[in-house]
């Protein structure tokens, strides 16, 4: 897994993003500065997972799996991180 500290600090970020941007909403700010801030969000957020799965693919292969089910086991993660697209 990644260094649990960056992984946070870039959540912590994001959660401020998204605060922000609720107050931008409650402000009435226009359509465009909103958006413009959650497509920034939404890119945030994909850089996390794809840090996270990268790492996760580079570094850690579980020994005791056979490399069919280890296989199965990367899928999975692309699949799941292919949600967040």
């Amino acid at each position: 897994m990644m260094e649990k500290t960056k992984v946070l600090h870039s959540l912590r970020r994001v959660e401020g993003q998204l605060r922000g941007i609720q107050k931008m909403v409650d402000e009435g700010r226009p359509c465009d500065e909103v958006l413009a801030q959650l497509v920034a969000a939404h890119a945030a957020i994909g850089r996390i997972g794809t840090d996270i799965l990268l790492n996760e693919v580079g570094c850690r292969v579980q020994q005791d799996l056979t490399p069919e089910k280890e296989l199965e086991r990367l899928e999975r993660l692309l699949l799941t991180y292919s949600g967040l697209k």
